[in-house]
């Protein structure tokens, strides 16, 4: 079990796409596509990316192949720089906010602070049409050291194609179809690209919140399966626990010994009891690292625990759950009067993203306009949280698949759609157009 776990990033690593087709229960169905057609600038707009593909495709290609695993600092930086001088030539005022750093309990000899990348925060100070936060992220979960590193202009597949780099590609030029037809002057536009969101957002969601309440509506440039926009997203927490136990000969001294490998396997046993299917909440144990040696008895050992959750309050309580779970001890060592103790960490990093008609009457809006550019787009569900689920929570109607089609994140298999790159586009430019006026 010693070596089930590579270091604190891949303790954290959260998956943020997994989509489930099914309506969430309860919910009324989601409104159809609002008819609309477009006038002569928006055909204009979505005229001008007509032949754009092949400098998209660029563009993709190149900041696929710089890695920008969550804790590649050097590489997150120059994805950043990439970006921030195609937005300052749109116009647009760049900023860097320090990423800061953060310490969560480990193992004994296995302490680890996790450190975050900058993030990017760029604005256009206009005065017409809504206040709008668009928001992307340049990390991804391949390290400098995972063997797939490269973008294949053939099929469309790379480390971040689809999640989510190739968003981001869909985004500048949005909004380099907007500036080319003069529609950029006067917008009020903030981007958000943080270096954090494949570990949760756990330190740039204070910017994110942060503007989220400043602005009157948001899009998020995630991607997208078969083309279809989600609706409703679980909400997603954390947990990491670490037992300590009292290490002694296998042999010679078992008895002197108290296991902490023995106190968490019961431990998941009950915590994994927590799952409910049927109430929508899910409780899994995806890490599991003890012990040191073959023939010590374990001192020491450490779980991640995965939590998706339909409301806060469930979410909430799942936490006190575990917690109480984690404030027993289930074992003990009698010769030497001693139980197991047990630190635990948790964060309800990703709120659930629920349903408000404001957010329907954008989705409305946004497959309208799709449906005028000649594809329809479905509704979808999902398990999974982006980081418009922390701007819906603090009351920004936030749209959150804006980004590229395609499937596979988070494996070597991900793969983005390269059919709808310019298309993606054009729906972008025209919402934010509508959006701006």
């Amino acid at each position: 079990m010693r070596r089930a776990v590579l270091g604190l990033t891949a303790l954290l690593l959260s998956c943020a796409s997994s989509l489930v087709r099914k309506e969430a229960p309860g919910l009324p169905p989601p409104p159809p596509p609002r008819t609309t057609t477009f006038g002569s600038p928006e055909q204009a707009i979505a005229g001008w990316l007509d032949d754009k593909r092949e400098a998209m495709v660029d563009m993709v290609e190149r900041v696929v192949n710089q890695n920008s695993g969550s804790q590649n600092l050097d590489g997150l930086a120059k994805v950043r720089e990439l970006f921030a001088k195609e937005l300052a030539a749109l116009g647009f005022e760049c900023e860097v906010e320090a990423g800061g750093s953060l310490e969560i309990p480990r193992r004994p000899g296995r302490g680890e602070k996790l450190r975050f990348g900058d993030h990017l925060v760029a604005r256009r100070k206009g005065e017409r049409g809504q206040r709008v936060l668009l928001m992307g992220h340049m990390d991804t979960v391949f390290g400098p050291g995972h063997p797939f590193q490269r973008f294949d202009r053939a099929t469309g597949a790379g480390p971040g194609a689809l999640d989510m780099k190739g968003g981001i590609v869909i985004l500048v030029w949005a909004l380099r179809a907007l500036a080319a037809r003069g529609h950029l002057d006067g917008a009020r536009l903030t981007v958000i690209l943080n270096a954090d969101e494949e570990l949760g957002s756990l330190d740039s969601r204070r910017i994110i919140e942060a503007e989220a309440r400043r602005h009157d509506v948001g899009l998020v440039f995630e991607g997208s399966a078969d083309n279809a926009m989600v609706r409703v997203r679980k909400g997603l927490g954390q947990v990491q626990l670490v037992v300590h136990g009292r290490g002694a000969h296998a042999g010679s001294a078992h008895a002197d010994g108290l296991s902490a490998v023995r106190e968490l396997a019961i431990k998941v046993i009950e915590i994994e009891k927590l799952t409910d299917a049927a109430a929508g909440l899910t409780v899994n144990v995806g890490v599991f690292e003890g012990g040191d040696t073959r023939n010590t008895v374990p001192p020491s050992a450490e779980a991640l625990i995965d939590i998706r959750y339909t409301t806060p309050e469930q979410g909430e309580e799942a936490v006190r759950r575990i917690r109480a779970i984690a404030d027993r001890s289930f074992t003990r060592n009698a010769r030497h009067g001693v139980e197991t103790r047990t630190e635990m960490w948790h964060s309800l990093h990703r709120p659930p993203k629920l349903v408000t008609p404001e957010f329907d009457d954008l989705l409305a809006r946004v497959r309208g306009i799709g449906a005028a550019l000649n594809r329809d787009m479905g509704v979808v569900d999902s398990g999974g949280g982006t980081d418009g689920s922390l701007s819906q929570a603090v009351g920004l109607p936030t749209l959150d698949s804006m980004g590229m089609v395609g499937e596979g994140a988070h494996s070597d298999r991900e793969r983005a759609d390269l059919s709808f790159l310019v298309w993606r586009a054009q729906l972008a430019a025209v919402t934010l157009y509508r959006l701006t006026r």
